[in-house]
């Protein structure tokens, strides 16, 4: 089992983590690194409580515990279900505080460790403000979004979301698979016979 200790807060603040150095290549964020096996971190989750994810059902979701990284309020850790079963693919970080101010410091940090970002994921009314980062080695590729939101729908305050997205598109690759087969089993997927029983009422 890992111990979390005061590096860990460093790490979030990305002053003293090595994933993070240049340019690079990074996978590690508060303590939790991309790739790994997801029961590495099962003291900072209740696993019982994982569940997959409605609209990617090929990922699994386990929330992380109020408090177990400090200045952390909430957050998950997403894992696959498919093709390379419970390894870590996404990582997700919600601050208690949730001032712009926190979120102008972190992309300060972020630009002098990884340049410029390659995108903007905000709106155009910056009542989300979403910068991100792409990265790639091999054929591995990983991104890294910044943001900070005033919208109640879209987690409120700063929050930071890193992704292993190679391995996304190999679980839903594998996922689509399954699904073709077993479709196929059912004689072809079933087809709409009344487009009015969609229309709202």
């Amino acid at each position: 089992m890992r111990k979390f200790t005061a590096f860990v807060t460093l790490a979030l603040l990305l002053s003293a983590s090595s994933a993070f150095a240049g340019r690079g290549f990074p996978l590690a964020l508060g303590g939790f690194t991309l790739g790994e096996n997801v029961h590495e971190y099962a003291s900072c989750c209740d696993l019982k409580l994982a569940s997959p994810m409605p609209d990617s059902p090929f990922l699994t979701e386990m929330h992380l515990k109020p408090d177990f990284l400090d200045g952390v309020r909430g957050g998950s850790l997403t894992y696959a279900n498919c093709k390379e079963k419970d390894k870590l693919v996404r990582i997700k970080l919600k601050f208690h505080n949730r001032g712009q101010a926190l979120f102008e410091d972190l992309l300060a940090r972020y630009k002098a460790a990884f340049g410029d970002p390659d995108s903007y994921q905000g709106d155009t009314f910056r009542n989300v403000i979403a910068w991100q980062w792409d990265f790639t080695k091999g054929d591995r590729r990983v991104s890294v979004l910044l943001m900070w939101s005033r919208d109640k729908e879209t987690r409120p305050g700063v929050s930071i979301k890193m992704t292993l997205e190679s391995a996304m598109d190999a679980e839903y690759a594998c996922f689509r698979e399954r699904m073709d087969q077993l479709e196929k089993k059912r004689g072809g997927p079933s087809k709409i016979k009344d487009l009015n029983a969609f229309v709202p009422r």
